[in-house]
Parts: C-alpha cells; sequence; structure tokens
C-alpha cells in the first residue's frame, strides 16, 4: 500500500524572525526610569506636605486613610509597568506597550495630585 502525502501544510503558530519590535525594551525601561524617580520625589514631597501642616493635619483618622490611599494607590503605576513589561514582543504590540508605559508616570502624578487635593478637603 502506498501513502499518500499530507496534504495540509503545517505553519508555525506565532510568526519568528521580522515579527519581533527590534525597540520592545525602549519605552518600558524609559517609563521605569521615570517612574521610579518620580516615585522617590512625589513620595518624599507626600512627606514633607505632611510634615509641613502641623497640628492641622494630624489627626489619626485622616492619617491612616491618607497612607492606605497612597499606598494602595502606588500599585496602578506597577500594574501598568507590569503590563508595559509582559505584553507580548511583536510589533502588533507596540503602541499599546507606549500607551501603559506612558501612563504609569502620569498614574503616579495623578495620585500626588489626588493626594494634595484631599489633604486640603480634610
Amino acid at each position: 500500500m502506498e501513502q499518500m502525502p499530507y496534504p495540509y501544510r503545517v505553519e508555525p503558530r506565532h510568526p519568528t524572525g521580522d515579527d519581533r519590535d527590534p525597540r520592545v525594551i525602549a519605552a518600558p525601561a524609559i517609563s521605569t526610569v521615570v517612574t521610579l524617580a518620580g516615585g522617590f520625589v512625589l513620595g518624599y514631597l507626600a512627606v514633607l506636605t505632611l510634615a509641613l501642616c502641623g497640628n492641622a493635619c494630624h489627626n489619626d483618622p485622616a492619617e491612616a486613610v491618607i497612607v492606605t490611599v497612597c499606598g494602595w494607590g502606588l500599585v496602578i503605576p506597577v500594574v501598568l509597568l507590569l503590563i508595559s513589561w509582559l505584553l507580548p514582543w511583536r510589533r502588533r504590540h507596540a503602541a499599546t506597550r507606549l500607551a501603559f508605559a506612558i501612563l504609569a508616570p502620569f498614574s503616579l502624578g495623578a495620585l500626588y495630585i489626588l493626594f494634595n487635593v484631599w489633604l486640603a478637603l480634610t
């Protein structure tokens, strides 16, 4: 009995070679450095703000809420950075990776603005 040739051609599931983005590390790396430096600066400013406002904002429930909100709010920039690093390293994800990398430092700045607004309202 003669063996029949296989009629279907098997293609790799993920294309290799030219689909890989050559600048894949640039946006997440720059965003990580900017977010880390900005986090240290804005964290220092937040602590300095609490120290300079005197007895007006040194009631225990307000400080507990501020520390909790700022601590949990830092999860947002970290998640955005992780998403920008963990997206597949293909050209079609380049715009999404860039968007998440840009949003990470801006979310940190928005968190600091919300911190100051909340502190001014209490």
